[in-house]
């Protein structure tokens, strides 16, 4: 696994090969702008990402892909950009961060979190969706670095027909995106995992980021990504109320968990929660 950070588009003069810069970067793109050009765009199935994407379907094509099979498309060049989690660039150096919008917790997120029955530090075993990927690496690296179990089991399983209250004493269930936004079987504690690490670190938590498969693409799609989140973060009432999936009582719930929960901001704050992630998780052992 190569040491090196994952590159980021950053401002540069014009020249023939643009060069990637250190993850620690955070200045805004000066990208030239690409008239009619089409992306095939990453995305993710869950509310969180929509105001990411807001005027992007126009003209471009939008492929759904699991979070944990994103670095992947990527690679192959099966999607030119896509909102990633954060270890898949972690795992794909060659990767490229857009640093214009993520998926951000400042504290509680809600939308990943682990049910169980006994405390943090008695869990054995994981059951998460095979979806899963950046919060599998954030659950095994709470639990071992904060409350000593050093290597829970991790078990797959399908999260539509799983039900959490199946767990035995010592099993957590790992929910990530619109299924943790229901509400906790009866009985069970939860454990939100944005609480737990900005508690622990102070720092915010980065669940996702816009991603290119290389520098060039990274500054084309700038400008474009960068208009989308800013018109998206007007738009929170339109997208609730377009957004399939949940009951037109739950709009109010939606609208809330948007604006309360979550940021989509990537500035200096953010990166530094970034790159605190990969350290610790270098550290323990998981990269």
């Amino acid at each position: 696994m190569s040491e090196a950070a994952a590159p980021i588009a950053a401002p540069a003069p014009a020249t023939p090969k643009p060069t990637p810069v250190p993850a620690q970067a955070t200045a805004p793109v000066a990208a030239p702008v690409v008239p009619g050009k089409k992306y095939r765009i990453g995305v993710i199935p869950f509310l969180n990402v929509q105001p990411l994407l807001w005027g992007l379907k126009d003209g471009h094509t939008l492929v759904t892909v699991p979070p944990s099979r994103m670095g992947q498309a990527l690679q192959e060049g099966r999607v030119d950009v896509a909102i990633a989690p954060v270890v898949a660039h972690f795992l794909n150096p060659e990767l490229t961060v857009v640093p214009v919008a993520g998926i951000v917790s400042k504290g509680a997120v809600q939308s990943v979190r682990l049910l169980h029955h006994r405390p943090l530090g008695r869990i054995l075993r994981i059951w998460a969706d095979s979806n899963s990927q950046n919060s599998v690496f954030l659950s095994r690296l709470i639990l071992k670095r904060w409350y000593g179990v050093k290597k829970p089991d991790i078990v797959t399983a399908d999260m539509s027909t799983f039900h959490a209250n199946q767990i035995g004493p010592w099993d957590a269930c790992l929910q990530i995106g619109d299924a943790a936004l229901n509400a906790a079987p009866f009985g069970m504690t939860v454990t939100d995992l944005g609480t737990e690490w900005t508690r622990q670190t102070g720092k915010p938590f980065v669940y996702a980021v816009w991603t290119a498969r290389n520098v060039e693409i990274a500054r084309e799609v700038h400008p474009m990504l960068m208009a989308a989140k800013n018109e998206g973060l007007k738009h929170f009432d339109d997208i609730v109320k377009a957004y399939k999936g949940f009951w037109v009582f739950d709009q109010p719930k939606l609208k809330a968990y948007l604006e309360n929960n979550l940021a989509f901001d990537l500035g200096p704050a953010e990166m530094q929660g970034l790159m605190e992630f990969k350290n610790l998780l270098k550290e323990e052992g998981f990269l």
